[in-house]
């Protein structure tokens, strides 16, 4: 604020004293932050004794508190519940939608800007305003023994007003019409210091975004205090909440700066808080997995198993979406069916009490009949379940909790969903400031600058649609009966923006984004920005043209990127980096690229640069999947290997070595698998003919309803293990099985006639004594699997068999010539290897497609010694791969089945790290496989 503003506020007090020191005077200021300066300001002008320094509110809570005991102001809170309980039994025209949160909250806004006036009226209302008006009346009147309205307080406060002595009003303007009512009346008894009118900036600063446009405040502000400006003369002041609050926190901390602001995260945004809320919000009947493992993920709820440990996340996750299935409701009753000495039966044991506990609990609250019942039950699950590392929020929800009796007479009978909303509305207008004003760059929304004294005054957002912030007609709140049209809230912005800006007698500085965050139409300066831009650019600056016509201007600072900014140096804001992480970009700008590893002494940054720079150039190093270097610690062939894992390196390399070799993968979402996957589809058919195939070998009567007979136990238990499957669509899938079993015992039973006999189902091998091992150049490899079925026939062959339930094209082209498919796939050469040490001098091997997809097609051939030539050439491919730690980032072909593991990974990223690979010689014969030349 400009001295001579500071000056007369000073000389008015000193008038008001009249040469007695002690005598009563009373300074109304617009904010809190003014407040703290008036008072320094004056008390280095000797004015300070007996003189209070107050806030419009404070000076309505001074004067009319006192007189209106025992009643208290109503709080918004209870004031909500009101409204819902006059909802509840008297809708009137906001019946259709009277059930709904959100009518309640923007009736009780309305009523609460309404309680400034004794009698709202309007004539010629709306039904809908009407009605607003009526359900005001009955909610504030019901409770006015133990309440009282703002506009009592206000009419308390003015027969109370010798109580101030003198009265100073300092940059009177209250932002509502009751409240500049007051200020009317402080200012007839007393004098004003008003503004000195409109002001100009010192500086522009305009960025890309409103993330850039943070940045740079935060290297002018840095650049400030490192020329000793004190953090306590600094003020930022921003357009909006969203996106600048919480920019400025994220920008300000890196930078190390010390402020005073609204925070940002709320303690809605909180664990404890948001945890209690969405256990409210519960249903007791179902107990649903997700919801409830999502409140324990926040850790504010703590619940031990016998031992005192801490029930642990990733074994509960695991539990129950891979050992018990649960999507909720009698899913739970699953956890009790797992065997004592089971893996997770402790981890089942623990989190069975805790549904059961809670759901006890939460049932209990729901069948309280007093808010006070309530009250109490809420604070005993909030002691019995919350955990104490989040102490001083506990404290404060718990507080609001055990304040809920006070609805008792006020609000409608306690409900689940009444009980939540309660909680919710008390936890939503907490209001909380992070750091200690005056120790500190203060920062905080426009009004909050308002009368200011300060050095630097820096306005944040000053664009179009921000400031002024963009305003429509509230159809519950006409301008009529607010007493407050749009144009003057519009004026009323300007005027504090001037005002604000004011505030700094040296520097004051506008800055504002020339785009949005969200992306959109480029923004253009506010309109009460372009007189200081004609001043700063000496010529008049066009709305369209402003960017051109600032050009050349000193003190019009343009920020073309984060980039750009990060780099170069621009002495206008600062030379300094804002954070640590610009500093390094800086450094690492003004050298060569080939000088930049070097450069800095961080292993971090040293090795992202070299990925990025490997990945870029086609260099196969330990970054983009080469392990040759740490090949012995890759002991994938020290057991014996399925064959359908190698196949999987042919596919995806690096994939493979994640999930093979790292051991990691994605765990199925029960609530998600609303149907029959494919792959359930095969375990499934698989495991009926196993059962089947079984009974036939030890001597059982071949029949179709022995075989549906074992259909239906199978899919019973799967269906008990999915619980999220949608019964229409099993009903569906199930019966597509059933119909394919039909069609395969009518094959079966012909194959059987033709001198086929099954002699094993699931037979195993890779231990010994079936071992199944295969001689490489410089090496050897071992096999493990299990073969789906065998057959002998009349003449003395035997036959191999795997089944699929998908359709057969994709191996249309393996065949006796090409039994590996060029060495791509190894499945079925193995299964014959293994029969050839059975003894029969003839094996074949074969797909056999069990379902009506596949046509309950055959592909194979006989397993002869070419064909396990070409499998010992393309097995040795991989293994050669494999053991040299070669581990490339060819992502799979696309499919349109979905790959979680793969999206996890990325698929871009490894297609852009292929590219530049694929000529690499370690690869060569990796390339000559997938691209069909590796036969």
């Amino acid at each position: 604020m400009s001295s001579g503003v500071y000056e007369r506020l000073a000389d008015a007090v000193g008038r008001a004293k009249a040469g007695s020191p002690l005598t009563a005077v009373t300074v109304v200021v617009p904010s809190v932050g003014a407040g703290r300066d008036v008072l320094h300001y004056l008390a280095r002008r000797d004015g300070v004794a007996n003189t209070r320094v107050l806030t419009v509110g404070q000076v309505v809570e001074r004067l009319a508190g006192p007189a209106l005991l025992p009643r208290l102001p109503l709080p918004y809170p209870l004031l909500e519940a009101a409204i819902q309980r006059v909802l509840c039994d008297e809708p009137g025209v906001f019946a259709e939608v009277a059930d709904q949160p959100v009518t309640a909250q923007a009736l009780a806004g309305a009523s609460w800007t309404l309680s400034s006036f004794a009698d709202p009226v309007l004539a010629d209302a709306s039904p809908m305003v009407a009605d607003l008006i009526r359900i005001h009346r009955i909610a504030t009147r019901a409770h006015s023994a133990r309440y009282f309205q703002q506009w009592e307080a206000y009419s308390t406060a003015l027969g109370r007003l010798g109580q101030l002595g003198s009265v100073v009003a300092f940059l009177p303007g209250e932002s509502d019409s009751a409240a500049a009512a007051f200020v009317a009346e402080l200012r007839a008894v007393g004098e004003t210091i008003a503004d000195e009118g409109d002001v100009f900036g010192t500086m522009v600063v305009h960025a890309s975004d409103a993330d850039d446009e943070v940045r740079s405040v935060a290297r002018l502000v840095r650049s400030y205090l490192s020329a000793g400006t004190p953090g306590h003369r600094i003020g930022v002041f921003y357009g909006g909440d969203d996106p600048y609050l919480q920019l400025i926190h994220e920008h300000f901390g890196r930078a190390g700066l010390e402020f005073a602001a609204p925070q940002c995260h709320s303690l809605i945004d909180r664990p404890v808080a948001r945890s209690l809320l969405r256990i409210l919000k519960l249903d007791t009947d179902v107990m649903p997995r997700r919801e409830l493992l999502a409140i324990l993920s926040e850790r504010a709820v703590r619940w031990n198993d016998v031992d005192g440990e801490r029930l642990s996340q990733i074994r509960i996750e695991r539990l129950t979406r891979t050992a018990v299935p649960i999507v909720g409701g009698s899913d739970w009753d699953r956890l009790g069916e797992l065997e004592p000495d089971a893996y997770y039966a402790g981890t089942a044991a623990t989190l069975s009490d805790l549904v059961t506990s809670l759901q006890r609990d939460l049932r209990s609250l729901s069948g309280v009949t007093s808010w006070q019942d309530a009250s109490d039950q809420l604070v005993a699950l909030l002691d019995r379940y919350f955990d104490t590392p989040f102490a001083v929020d506990l404290a404060l929800v718990r507080t609001m909790a055990a304040g809920l009796g006070e609805m008792d007479g006020i609000a409608s009978a306690p409900t689940p969903r009444g009980i939540a909303e309660a909680m919710a509305v008390r936890v939503r207008t907490h209001n909380e400031q992070v750091g200690v004003l005056g120790a500190g760059v203060s920062v905080g929304p426009i009004a909050a600058g308002v009368g200011r004294d300060l050095d630097v005054c820096i306005v944040i957002g000053a664009a179009e649609g921000i400031v002024p912030a963009a305003r429509r007609e509230d159809p519950l709140l006409p301008s009529e009966l607010a007493g407050r049209t749009l144009a003057d809230e519009i004026e009323q912005q300007r005027r504090r923006l001037m005002l604000t800006l004011a505030g700094g007698a040296r520097h004051r500085v506008v800055t504002f984004p020339r785009g949005s965050l969200r992306g959109g139409a480029e923004k253009v300066p506010s309109r009460w920005l372009m007189p200081t831009l004609d001043a700063l650019a000496g010529k008049s600056v066009g709305v369209t043209s402003w960017q051109a016509d600032t050009a050349d201007a000193v003190t019009v600072v343009c920020i073309e990127s984060f980039d750009a900014a990060a780099q170069y140096a621009d002495e206008r804001i600062g030379a300094s980096t804002a954070t640590e992480t610009e500093w390094r970009l800086r450094a690492l700008a003004g050298v060569p690229a080939s000088e930049r590893q070097t450069l800095l002494d961080d292993d971090v940054v040293r090795n992202g640069m070299l990925t990025r720079s490997d990945r870029l150039n086609g260099r196969f190093t330990r970054f983009n999947g080469n392990l040759s270097r740490v090949r012995d610690l890759v002991r994938f062939f020290d057991k014996p290997v399925p064959p359908t894992r190698l196949e999987e390196w042919i596919v995806s390399p690096y994939r493979f070595f994640v999930h093979n070799l790292l051991g990691v993968d994605t765990l199925d979402d029960p609530d998600v698998s609303t149907t029959m996957d494919p792959l359930t589809r095969g375990n499934l058919v698989h495991l009926v003919l196993e059962q089947y195939v079984k009974e036939c070998i030890a001597g059982e009567r071949r029949s179709l309803d022995r075989l549906l007979d074992i259909a239906e136990d199978v899919l019973s238990d799967a269906r008990v293990l999915a619980p999220g499957w949608l019964p229409q669509l099993w009903e569906k899938d199930s019966g597509v099985i059933r119909r394919d079993l039909v069609e395969w015992y009518a094959h079966d039973n012909r194959e059987h006639l033709e001198g086929w006999t099954p002699a094993f189902a699931e037979r195993g091998f890779g231990k010994d004594p079936d071992e199944v091992e295969l001689d490489l150049p410089g090496g050897r490899i071992r096999f493990s699997g299990a073969v789906d079925r065998i057959d002998t026939h009349s003449d003395g062959r035997l036959r191999v068999t795997d089944y699929k339930t998908g359709k057969s094209e994709y191996y249309r082209a393996q065949t006796g010539d090409t039994p590996t498919v060029g060495g791509t796939r190894f499945q079925l050469p193995v299964y014959g290897l293994f029969a050839r040490t059975l003894g029969a001098g003839v094996v074949e091997a074969r797909y056999w497609f069990v379902s009506t997809k596949g046509q309950f097609a055959e592909i194979g051939y006989p397993v002869t010694d070419s064909v396990i030539d070409d499998l010992r050439e393309g097995v040795g491919v991989v293994h050669r791969a494999i053991s040299a730690g070669y581990f490339p980032p060819r992502p799979p072909e696309p499919t349109i089945w979905t790959d979680e593991l793969l999206e996890l990974l990325g698929r871009p990223g490894l297609e852009r790290a292929w590219v530049a690979l694929e000529n690499v010689p370690e690869l060569a014969e990796f390339v000559a496989i997938y691209s069909g030349d590796g036969s």
